[in-house]
């Protein structure tokens, strides 16, 4: 069944403007490190040890709100044809929750253990390289030269960005973090493969519902059986963490992820994917302005790769719209 004829869809995108969407999906996940690391800090350990707000609860309050919000959302924009699914896609849509709670807790634990701009680049930047390869063997898809050099420069980026941040990161814990963030690319990178196999029967907004409701659930359970415990609220002043996690479920995962799939399947997944590496610069320039952690010449020039492997993307998007 179509999505066009279960709903009325509110936006139909180019190929440029479905980059655009990415690039934009980029910039919100971009903030995502950061608020993140605030959220942990307002829950301190004692004597300075590892926040009482683990990684798995923070994931599961996330999608707890993102859930609800996306489906209120959907079916005050679509209408009675939200979520009319065939069983195959319903099942897919849950399915497809635990790769985005897989990542999406991956990510968490890779910005604690590595720091915002590791994980973020090797997040962002490899993946990339693996969607290529998945997209040939998947969805027939063969980049041309221009896309492959755009890979090329955010491999380089990565490398660059990796090399000048293993000097600064705790010993202990950089080896964990590096590990943590490959799994995360592994990750996403499969998330954006599988989303534009499912865009064509199912909207946006009811993929990120049924993703988001997936993701909780799994999540709620394992916490349950692994016994995550919450941290102590007496006497905490809870308004900004609960706006904090509100632009997290809201703002970075329910609009980002309606945004992002609305690209993707508007565009092809390798240059989706290439897309968000508007994420890196957006996380380097929000860690030096609240957190007072100013880039190095080296992250500069990483960032820089990333920048030069997003605009050859966009020019060759330009491109083919205009072919």
């Amino acid at each position: 069944m179509a999505t066009t004829r279960r709903i009325n869809e509110p936006l139909a995108l180019t190929p440029l403007a479905g980059l655009g969407a990415v690039i934009l999906t980029g910039i919100l996940w971009g903030t995502i490190g950061v608020v993140t690391g605030q959220l942990k800090a307002a829950f301190p350990g004692a004597d300075g040890g590892p926040s009482t707000l683990s990684s798995l609860l923070l994931v599961v309050i996330r999608l707890g709100i993102t859930a609800p919000a996306a489906a209120i959302t959907a079916r005050i924009l679509l209408g009675r044809g939200a979520f009319r699914l065939p069983g195959r896609l319903l099942a897919l849509g849950l399915g497809l929750g635990l790769v985005q709670a897989f990542f999406q807790y991956a990510y968490v634990e890779a910005v604690t253990n590595a720091g915002v701009g590791i994980a973020t680049a090797i997040e962002l930047c490899l993946a990339p390289v693996l969607v290529a390869t998945l997209s040939v063997l998947f969805l027939r898809e063969r980049p041309d030269r221009l896309i492959v050099g755009a890979i090329l420069f955010a491999a380089v980026g990565t490398v660059v960005l990796a090399t000048s941040g293993a000097a600064t990161a705790k010993a202990e814990t950089f080896q964990v973090g590096i590990l943590w963030s490959l799994a995360c690319m592994v990750g996403y990178a499969s998330y954006i493969v599988l989303a534009r196999r499912l865009a064509a029967g199912i909207h946006p907004l009811e993929l990120v519902t049924l993703a988001s409701a997936g993701g909780f659930a799994v999540l709620t359970l394992w916490s349950t059986i692994v016994g995550v415990k919450t941290p102590d609220l007496t006497g905490k002043d809870l308004l900004v963490p609960g706006l904090q996690f509100a632009y997290l479920a809201l703002i970075a995962t329910c609009l980002a992820y309606a945004l992002f799939v609305s690209g993707v399947r508007a565009t092809s997944a390798t240059t989706g994917s290439l897309g968000a590496l508007a994420m890196p610069p957006t996380a380097t320039v929000l860690a030096a302005l609240l957190l007072n952690q100013v880039p190095t010449i080296e992250v500069v020039a990483g960032q820089a790769l990333l920048m030069a492997a997003m605009t050859v993307t966009i020019l060759r998007t330009a491109q083919r719209t205009n072919a």
